[in-house]
C-alpha cells in the first residue's frame, strides 16, 4: 500500500475485534500495527508476551503497542494502524483516524453518551451494536436512538448475544490470544464485512485471509 490507514475503534467491548480485524488484514500479507491507547488496557491481557513491560510486542507478525501518541501513527513502518481508543476517546485520536468505529451494547445510557459524543466530534462513523437481546429491545430501536438529530453514522452492524462470543472474549483475557475458531456465524460475518469496508480487496482474499486468521496462522 502507498498510503497509511488509520482505523480507530473504541466504545464497549471492542479489543477483540480490534485484534481479530488485525489477523485478517496481516493475513491478507499487509503490514499491521495495533496500539491500545485505552484507559482499561486489556490488550495487554490478551497478547502473550514478557512479564516485563515492553512499549512494542510482535505477535503473529503483528507490531502491539501500548499509549502510543496520536501524533505518532503515522510515523509507523505499517499499511493498516488500527487504535484501540476505550470506552472515551479524545477528539485529537478520533480526528487523526481515516476511519472510525464505535462498539457498543444496547444500554440505553451508553446510546444517550455516544450519541452527545458523535455530533460533539462531527466526524462519520460506523456503528457495531454487540450483545443485543431482541426480548429486551430491537437493535433497529437502538440504532433509531443513537441516529436520532446524529447525522454521523455512516453503516451498522448488529451482533446478537452469543455465549460463544462472551465466552471467547473472556477466555482471550485470561489464557492469551490464540485464534477465534469458535466465534459465532454472525460474528464471522461482521468481521469479513468490516475488512472489506476497509480494505479494498477481492472478495475471495479476505474470506481466505479470514479462515487462516480464525485458525491462528499467520502469513
Amino acid at each position: 500500500m502507498s498510503e497509511k490507514k488509520i482505523i480507530g475503534l473504541f466504545g464497549v467491548c471492542q479489543t477483540d475485534i480490534c485484534i481479530y480485524i488485525a489477523s485478517v488484514l496481516q493475513n491478507m500479507g499487509l503490514r499491521v500495527c495495533v496500539v491500545d491507547n485505552s484507559y482499561e488496557q486489556e490488550m495487554r491481557h490478551c497478547i502473550p508476551g514478557p512479564s516485563e513491560e515492553l512499549s512494542t510486542i510482535t505477535y503473529k507478525n503483528i507490531d502491539y503497542e501500548w499509549l502510543t501518541p496520536p501524533e505518532c501513527w503515522q510515523e509507523k513502518a505499517c499499511d493498516y494502524l488500527l487504535a484501540d481508543l476505550g470506552v472515551w476517546p479524545s477528539a485529537e485520536a478520533l480526528r487523526v483516524c481515516q476511519e472510525i468505529y464505535l462498539v457498543m451494547d444496547c444500554a440505553i445510557a451508553q446510546v444517550s453518551r455516544y450519541r452527545e459524543l458523535m455530533k460533539r466530534v462531527a466526524l462519520p462513523m460506523s456503528v457495531i451494536v454487540r450483545d443485543v437481546c431482541p426480548e429486551a429491545v430491537s437493535a433497529r430501536r437502538v440504532l433509531a436512538m443513537l441516529q436520532e438529530e446524529n447525522c454521523f453514522v455512516v453503516d451498522s452492524y448488529v451482533l446478537p448475544l452469543s455465549e460463544e462470543d462472551v465466552s471467547c472474549r473472556l477466555a482471550m483475557q485470561y489464557q492469551g490470544y490464540h485464534s477465534f475458531g469458535r466465534i459465532s456465524l454472525a460474528f464471522e460475518k461482521m468481521l469479513v464485512s468490516v475488512c472489506r469496508a476497509i480494505c479494498p480487496c477481492e472478495s475471495s482474499v479476505i474470506w481466505r485471509s479470514f479462515k487462516r486468521a480464525r485458525k491462528g496462522e499467520c502469513a
